[in-house]
């Protein structure tokens, strides 16, 4: 059995388990209860990943590197976008 497919379907998962809180944060438009902290390690774990895949020559482990740091990226903008959102509603400005 071709060994790529367990890595493909990581891949696949991975990026499937970002989409909801990334969902989340654009229907609640809040930052509460998240931590940034927890989501720039990761990001920075994904990194590693992609230069991993790419230094053994496995695409399945560069892609889900790159891919989740991207989605990351993406959680990480949302976080400090609606926690500045927060924090006007909060001080009332």
């Amino acid at each position: 059995m071709n060994t790529l497919i367990f890595g493909w379907l990581g891949t696949s998962i991975t990026f499937t388990y970002k989409l909801p809180q990334i969902y989340k944060f654009y229907k609640a438009k809040t930052a509460k209860g998240v931590s940034l902290i927890s989501y720039l390690i990761q990001t920075v774990g994904y990194i590693f990943y992609a230069i991993h895949g790419i230094i053994i020559n496995d695409p399945p482990c560069f892609v889900m590197g790159a891919v989740s740091f991207f989605l990351n990226t993406i959680l990480c903008c949302q976080y400090i976008y609606y926690k500045r959102k927060d924090d006007r509603i909060t001080n009332g400005t």
